[in-house]
């Protein structure tokens, strides 16, 4: 769910500029659901209806035409029951995806301006979801293998 690829050729800047907007960092979470559009997670039909709620929810809620099922784009998810802004999970999704070595929850909230408690919890609930993604896609036709950092040996032993 979280590759690099997500965030393909873009800076801090652009993220802000693309995703600030509520509605914006909405549609980014509803296009990484549902690649080919809507579809009810239980009776698997894509025409929906958006509901208004009347607590003045900032979130949107789709219900299926065909059965009634309403779903958010963060149900089922590793953002299920977030109270976060979904911006602030992009920022701190696309810190830590840049960062090349394991990044600390407090430079991450250093440089998003998210706070510490919420990027900790945050960090913890993508590094499940990556987790969880890797092992369903295991050794499934791996025909290429991508690395993104690599070392090889150690230190040498003996005089230089």
């Amino acid at each position: 769910m979280f590759k690099k690829s997500l965030f393909k050729d873009l800076t801090f800047a652009d993220i802000h500029t693309q995703y600030s907007d509520p509605h914006d960092a909405e549609r980014f979470f509803f296009d990484l659901k549902w690649k080919d559009g809507f579809v009810c997670s239980k009776c698997g039909h894509t025409h929906y209806t958006t509901v208004v709620r009347k607590n003045g929810s900032l979130r949107t809620v789709y219900q299926c035409a065909h059965c009634g099922h309403q779903e958010s784009v963060t149900a089922g998810t590793a953002l299920e029951s977030t109270k976060a802004p979904l911006f602030s999970w992009i920022l701190v999704m696309f810190a830590y995806v840049i960062s090349k070595t394991g990044t600390s929850a407090k430079y991450i909230s250093d440089l998003t301006g998210v706070s510490y408690h919420t990027t900790k919890l945050m960090l913890r609930k993508i590094k499940q979801a990556q987790k969880q993604d890797n092992e369903t896609h295991i050794a499934v036709d791996c025909d290429a293998i991508e690395l993104d950092v690599f070392s090889y040996g150690g230190k040498k032993h003996g005089k230089r």
